[in-house]
């Protein structure tokens, strides 16, 4: 009688465990970060949410911004990451999901050079220094192709003319070649010239502001953004160039990309 009990005591105890263990296995599969989201902030709408390399952090992807969200302690961060390098990790990103937005017609508007492997789609300025040094850069690499779009900033008088030249004359990229070489500089009988280019650059600015773009250059490598003249980061994301294009110089001595 004693050995029936202590069987049926053995049988309830293994019930119960089994059964606590179903439920506390259902409550840890439901305590997702989505869940918690959800219910910290029912009202809250959002695309995605993904794990960040912040141990805790997730990353709440909505319309029109990113923040952050901490499980663990049910808050949300609203604000911008920005690594030691002094880089907005979260402009980054955002600017990553702009670049989704780009279509097929949108690239067909732009200047295209090179046929590598690589897609650089680039918003720059013709008079921008630093716009002039990439140009330099990227004709040193065999390997890219590149997107380009014009969005000639107040600060330059000069760069609105010359982006018009460029994209009426017969040859595009040569012309782009001749202009960020500085070779019309202060070529007023050149640059006043009445450039009809049909809306074309109305259309690079409207791509420019698609990409929410507010200074030059801007660069997306790959899908990656790169902000400014910031060689180094390229070369993280596509590696250096094992191949090397022709540098000229033009009549100030600069150093120059030459047309392919």
């Amino acid at each position: 009688m004693k050995s029936m009990v202590t069987k049926k005591s053995i049988f309830l105890t293994f019930i119960i465990c089994l059964l606590a263990g179903a439920a506390s296995f259902a409550a840890t599969k439901m305590i997702t970060p989505e869940a918690e989201l959800q219910k910290q902030f029912p009202k809250l709408r959002y695309k995605s949410i993904s794990k960040t390399d912040i141990d805790g952090f997730y990353e709440i992807m909505t319309s029109d911004r990113i923040i952050y969200f901490h499980p663990k302690s049910g808050y949300l961060f609203i604000g911008e990451i920005v690594n030691k390098e002094g880089r907005s990790l979260t402009m980054e990103r955002y600017a990553e999901e702009r670049y989704k937005l780009l279509t097929a017609d949108d690239l067909n508007k732009a200047i295209k050079i090179g046929s590598g492997k690589n897609i650089v789609v680039e918003v720059t300025d013709p008079d921008c220094s630093f716009c002039r040094k990439m140009h330099v850069y990227w004709n040193m690499r065999q390997d890219v192709t590149r997107y380009v779009f014009f969005k000639p900033l107040d600060i330059h008088p000069e760069a609105l003319k010359k982006s018009k030249h460029i994209l009426t004359a017969k040859n595009r990229e040569k012309a782009l070649f001749e202009v960020y070489c500085g070779n019309l500089d202060g070529k007023k009988e050149i640059l006043d010239k009445v450039n009809d280019e049909k809306g074309l650059l109305e259309s690079h600015i409207a791509v420019a502001a698609k990409l929410q773009v507010s200074g030059t250059p801007a660069y997306w490598v790959n899908g990656k953004f790169v902000s400014g003249a910031n060689i180094p980061m390229i070369e993280k994301i596509i590696g250096k160039s094992s191949a090397a294009g022709t540098a000229v110089h033009n009549n100030s001595g600069a150093n120059c990309g030459e047309a392919k």
